[in-house]
């Protein structure tokens, strides 16, 4: 891997359906070029796909919370399960991570209000295996998905 394909890459990021026409004049290398490098990266598992990028205010999903979550030993996986599971109206589970340190899973939830969150909450709390949770309101982004957002 070089400076052409992190280029590559970078420009992939912002725009997954870029054209390797435009790729290539971006980066001022042929089209075939561009084909063969990112062939490779896709061969190599380093591209592993495509996907869209959601505009959360138009679903009108513009409440961004970060849910951490304690989770007792007994039963992990079951719990884990449960968690991601989980349906609550007017609330998406964009992301969910397992931490090192005082948390054992970090979501990032998309929801229309506040009160959705709560519900988010309120479900958690019945499910057997969660001990405690604590809820961080996004304010603003300043950068997703490797790009800044102006």
């Amino acid at each position: 891997m070089d400076n052409i394909d992190s280029e590559i890459l970078k420009n992939l990021k912002i725009n997954g359906r870029m054209s390797h026409e435009e790729l290539g004049r971006r980066l001022n290398i042929s089209r075939t070029a561009i084909h063969q490098r990112v062939g490779k990266l896709q061969a190599e598992m380093i591209i592993k796909g495509y996907t869209a990028l959601i505009n959360w205010e138009k679903l009108g999903q513009n409440v961004k919370a970060f849910v951490n979550i304690k989770v007792a030993p007994s039963n992990f996986q079951e719990t884990i399960k449960n968690i991601v599971q989980i349906e609550v109206p007017n609330v998406t589970i964009e992301d969910c991570y397992r931490l090192s340190g005082e948390w054992c899973i970090s979501l990032k939830v998309r929801a229309c209000t506040p009160k959705d969150i709560s519900n988010l909450i309120d479900a958690f709390i019945k499910i057997n295996g969660i001990t405690e949770t604590s809820t961080t309101f996004s304010l603003s982004t300043i950068m997703e998905n490797g790009v800044v957002v102006e």
